[in-house]
């Protein structure tokens, strides 16, 4: 994730909507959309995107940095407003609107990549920490609290949550979800038949 330094109000303005008009066009376009595509559904020239963004794949890039934020605040807004049980589901469902809005978004950039075959992006594998680091209190206070089995590693669940969220048609993401919630929930040691 990186760190830049503050912008101009307006050129502030003008990097918000190119990343939102980027998001947009790429959902709707897919691969093949253009830079000057995005520029245009921004409202700027081509000149302002690529003062902003040097290519694709840096316009990309700062779009899942700005989600990859958005949900590790989210993680610690939910922690320090809800019970530990709460803040952990709220945030994984958090995660699986994430998964399913940018599908389009990461195709996109993993078309772009210029690194080795078979080799994650740098960016990606520090995505991947940041998401790590964000779920391991919340996974810890859950189960410290005893609403979370306590044999889940925050690896484990995030990789279960990821199947979820690409597993079939997005729109039944969040009852794939509540599924595995279920499965994740401390169980009773006596057995159902037991007495």
């Amino acid at each position: 994730m990186t760190d830049s330094p503050p912008l101009r109000a307006d050129a502030q303005r003008n990097r918000e909507r190119l990343l939102a008009a980027a998001e947009s066009v790429l959902n709707e376009r897919g691969v093949g959309a253009s830079l000057d595509d995005i520029a245009k559904a921004a409202g700027v020239g081509n000149a302002t995107l690529y003062r902003h963004f040097s290519s694709r794949e840096k316009l990309i890039e700062a779009i899942y940095d700005k989600r990859f934020n958005g949900l590790c605040d989210g993680a610690v807004r939910a922690a320090e407003s809800l019970k530990p049980g709460a803040a952990l589901v709220m945030w994984l469902r958090e995660v699986v609107v994430h998964l399913t809005e940018s599908k389009v978004l990461r195709e996109t950039f993993m078309a772009d990549y210029d690194g080795p075959a078979g080799v994650e992006p740098p960016q990606v594998v520090a995505w991947h920490r940041a998401i790590d680091e964000a779920a391991t209190p919340l996974l810890a206070a859950a189960q410290a609290s005893g609403e979370i089995r306590s044999d889940l590693s925050a690896t484990e669940l995030l990789a279960l949550t990821t199947a979820v969220a690409r597993a079939g048609d997005p729109a039944r993401a969040g009852h794939f979800l509540n599924l595995l919630l279920e499965g994740i929930v401390p169980r009773e040691s006596t057995t159902r038949g037991s007495r």
